[in-house]
């Protein structure tokens, strides 16, 4: 009992904490992708379905919009508005950034908090909300998602000491990739995706497969990259009827959440399950964009690429390993390959970005009870090349190719060398 208390006493305050760095860095801006995200939870809290489905802005799975439309509706004056204002201080650091880098990183035109805006017949209208008072303070919800999943992991891995969970809980607060997903470009779609994988993930090592299929299936409905999560998982699974039953309930979830939209509006639907949509992947300081791959090709490669790999990593190692794939830490090196695999095959990388490598590569640590100076280091060196920028766009371009292979190299390293004599967790 004495446990329990400790432990939620530790959640709350490190989500206080988490709250406290979004409102130190001013939350999340006024535009951006806020703007498409926003605009499709807004209109399912409405009713309009074909609005929401014909939206292609936004290259992402509707999972998000449809899990926090709910709220929007039952709480119209709290987390209502679609659209809110950014701080003035941080809205004159935004303006000269967007126009100095990629002008489809961050919207031009950033609504500063106390200036009345302009509508789209060029009246005035009342000045927009701060983002506390509007459909922003959702994203705060994410991130006890993700750490609910990753204590949900810790537990399944026989790996929850009261240290492991403070450790835990206090990397996903100071974490700068967790916080960047709110505040740089309001990406909570990203938090919770990786959240429901990692619980996924936890039910999968107790072998409740129905319900690790389940949060599959959210995952994925909620970001595309889930699915490189749901594969290591599926190769652990000690025979086919196990596979069948993650892949299955996956596979419904994920159908009876898309299925409106592909009627509604099936073109734009494809597009932004594809990537394809808003006209594919911009450029960055990557390999990919120095060999010169943008646009739809460069979605192509950074969204298929990685599966490609994963399915492949996952096919050599169940059958060198087979059913010591399941153990919790050859499972986490394997997820941890598959997840750093993202990082190799992208055109460009944002802060939050690292999120569900740093994530893993920290969690695989936990689970294997050793120091996580590896993945600490990785974690500040990865933040230097892709937050910092080296001065030269090629230096910055094959420092983060080198830590994203690292990352798959370790993750492989991992799985070779795990001892998994250990008895395997059960429900």
């Amino acid at each position: 009992m004495r446990g329990r208390v400790v432990g939620a006493a530790l959640f709350v305050v490190a989500a206080a904490c988490y709250v406290g760095i979004i409102v130190v860095r001013q939350g999340p801006p006024s535009g951006g992708d806020t703007v498409p995200l926003t605009a499709v939870t807004s209109a399912l809290a409405n009713g309009r379905l074909h609005a929401a489905a014909s939206n292609d802005s936004l290259p992402n799975p509707p999972g998000y919009a449809l899990f926090v439309s709910p709220l929007v509706a039952a709480f119209p004056s709290l987390v209502g508005a679609p659209a809110w204002c950014t701080t003035a201080t941080r809205a004159a650091a935004l303006r000269p950034a967007t126009v100095s880098r990629d002008s489809q990183t961050f919207a031009a035109d950033v609504a500063e908090c106390g200036s009345e805006r302009r509508l789209s017949d060029g009246t005035l209208g009342s000045p927009l909300p701060p983002w506390y008072r509007a459909q922003g303070v959702l994203g705060l919800l994410a991130w006890v998602v993700l750490a609910l999943g990753g204590l949900a992991l810790l537990r399944a891995a026989d790996a929850d000491t009261l240290g492991a969970r403070a450790g835990l809980l206090a990397f996903l607060v100071v974490l700068p990739a967790a916080s960047s997903a709110i505040v740089q470009l309001y990406h909570p779609q990203d938090i919770v995706s990786l959240g429901l994988a990692l619980g996924a993930l936890a039910q999968a090592l107790r072998r409740r497969f129905l319900l690790a299929g389940v949060l599959f299936g959210a995952a994925f409905l909620t970001k595309q990259f889930a699915l490189l999560l749901l594969v290591p998982a599926l190769a652990a699974a000690h025979d086919g009827r196990s596979r069948r039953r993650i892949a299955l309930p996956a596979a419904c979830v994920f159908a009876a959440g898309v299925l409106p939209f592909l009627v509604a509006a099936p073109r734009a639907t494809l597009e932004n399950l594809s990537g394809f949509s808003a006209g594919g992947a911009v450029a960055g300081a990557t390999a990919l964009t120095l060999l010169g791959v943008t646009g739809t090709v460069a979605s192509a490669v950074a969204r298929d690429a990685p599966v490609a790999f994963a399915v492949a990593a996952c096919m050599w190692s169940a059958r060198r390993f087979g059913l010591r794939l399941a153990h919790p830490q050859m499972l986490m090196a394997l997820a941890l390959a598959c997840m750093g695999s993202r990082l190799v095959f992208e055109s460009v990388i944002f802060p939050y970005y690292l999120l569900g490598t740093s994530v893993l590569f920290f969690v695989s640590d936990l689970v294997a009870r050793r120091s996580p100076h590896r993945s600490l280091a990785w974690c500040a060196a990865a933040a230097f090349f892709v937050a910092v920028h080296p001065a030269n766009r090629a230096v910055g371009a094959f420092g983060t190719l080198l830590l994203a292979v690292a990352a798959v190299a370790v993750g492989f390293f991992d799985l070779t060398r795990a001892d998994p004599t250990p008895a395997l967790p059960v429900a």
